[in-house]
């Protein structure tokens, strides 16, 4: 009988003990019940998304119908959408603490870290109810159940050695029993993967988010296959089947609850957020005093209005009509006023940054944070995709105020051949926000990307070399 064989008949009888220990029925529950909670899910995201888009065509439909004055319009300002994508069915992640929307106004701007986003790694330690719950925290209980008796068991009632006798070997036995665990597993992922890839086509999602989607679950695929792996290397080393349930046990609660804690608690103590007073009070100071040796907001506005002078054939600043001064000075102070906010917004990234990249560090110790920190990226929920509609967001913002008062100082100059306030408003492009390529969420989640592949490979070793050695046969004599 050839070696692969020997391997598929170990994995058909494993298979069909896990039937006989009530598999079938236990995958129905477990579908069952997220079923029950994507449907609660769906109907809350559904809601939102309505309200989301009615709300965008209201307030498109009041700044583009109104007839308020240049700057007045400024200040009344308008919103911006961050789009609903059902991918946030998969792992809410971040979407839980930030705003889907950006307020545009003038002279006031919306904080990036704003929300509750100052302890944004609250989620590590508090899942939320969705797909990713039940597959980074629950599977890895399953899989424990399942494979914790797979080597183990068959050591306490002496089966090792009989199979060596009828010349099976320990890899046949370890490979057989794999592919059965991990096939057992990969069964509860089937459904979801078709109702989840169902649901965002009869939604008409991008086909990007269909990507992103494909690179969710294929990362479930080999986080699988890496908790299959290690549950059954535990029960291999294991003299009886209750220190492996046991050592199992504590693996999970060290990687799943006590290392995320303590490396979000890390990551938030080593590079706090400033406090919302403290940053505006930072762009307060940095506007009236100004950044470096760029002057006060006097300084700026004289020196900004003297560059005009020639254009406006005058010798002074006095002499500048009252308008045109004032719509320069608006020009002046808004870009200004973008600089500093950007400048500081800038460090407040920086920290994200940081605590981004000490979580992807942590990865390299503990795949579960690798996993996690991919998995809201395929999503679209983590503070990389947070960080770019913020920033896009600000962008759009930014550009429609210096439209606005660039319009200001062309209807002080000049009102004649103008357009009305109407069909200028109508004529601004609309904001439309499109998610990163998936290319750059891998980019972005690089050391993530590497642990896992490191930790798949050291598996892949383990398993080679006790095999290779056939230890467990010469363990149990």
């Amino acid at each position: 009988m050839t070696d692969l064989k020997i391997t598929f008949l170990v994995a058909k009888h494993e298979f069909r003990v896990f039937q006989e220990n009530g598999l079938k029925i236990f995958v129905l529950f477990y579908i069952l019940i997220l079923l029950g909670v994507w449907g609660s899910n769906y109907t809350q995201l559904r809601t939102t998304s309505i309200k989301n888009k009615e709300a965008k065509e209201l307030v498109d439909r009041e700044w583009k119908d109104q007839d308020r004055g240049n700057h007045s319009a400024a200040h009344w300002g308008t919103f911006l959408f961050k789009p609903v994508s059902y991918l946030s069915l998969l792992e809410s992640g971040t979407a839980v603490y930030s705003e889907n929307y950006y307020r545009v106004e003038a002279h006031k701007r919306p904080q990036i870290h704003s929300n509750r986003l100052p302890d944004l790694e609250a989620f590590m330690r508090r899942p939320d109810l969705n797909t990713a719950f039940f597959f980074q925290w629950l599977m890895p209980l399953f899989v424990i159940g399942l494979g914790f008796t797979s080597i183990s068991s068959e050591r306490e009632k002496g089966f090792l050695k009989l199979l060596s006798v009828q010349g099976a070997t320990f890899g046949h036995l370890a490979t057989g029993k794999f592919m059965a665990l991990y096939l057992a597993v990969l069964l509860f992922t089937v459904p979801p993967f078709a109702v989840i890839m169902a649901g965002l086509v009869f939604e008409n999602e991008p086909f990007s988010h269909l990507i992103r989607a494909l690179c969710w679950f294929g990362l479930y695929a080999v986080y699988f296959f890496l908790i299959s792996g290690v549950v059954l290397l535990i029960s291999a080393f294991s003299r009886s089947s209750w220190s492996s349930l046991m050592t199992s046990i504590t693996l999970w609660i060290l990687c799943v609850l006590l290392i995320p804690k303590f490396s979000s608690s890390a990551a938030d103590g080593q590079y706090p957020l400033p406090s919302y007073h403290e940053f505006e009070h930072n762009v307060k100071t940095g506007f009236d005093k100004g950044l470096g040796h760029d002057g006060s907001y006097t300084e700026r506005s004289e020196a900004h209005l003297k560059k005009h002078l020639k254009e406006f054939k005058v010798n002074n600043i006095s002499q500048l009509p009252e308008k045109i001064r004032f719509a320069l000075d608006l020009i002046q102070a808004e870009a200004y006023e973008s600089k500093v906010n950007r400048f500081y917004s800038k460090k407040v990234e920086d920290q994200f940054e940081q605590q981004q990249k000490l979580m992807d560090n942590m990865g390299l110790i503990n795949p579960f944070i690798a996993v996690r920190q991919l998995s809201m990226g395929f999503a679209g929920t983590d503070v990389y995709h947070h960080i770019d509609f913020f920033n896009k967001a600000e962008h759009y913002r930014n550009d429609m105020m210096d439209r606005l008062n660039r319009r200001e100082l062309q209807l002080a100059i000049s009102d004649k051949n103008q357009i009305n306030n109407r069909d200028f408003y109508s004529s601004l492009p609309d904001f439309q926000y499109e998610y990163p390529s998936v290319g750059s969420v891998i980019s972005h989640h690089m050391t993530a990307v590497w642990s896992l592949l490191f930790w798949t490979l050291v598996l892949i070793v383990s398993f080679g070399l006790i095999i290779k050695l056939n230890y467990f046969v010469n363990y149990e004599g």
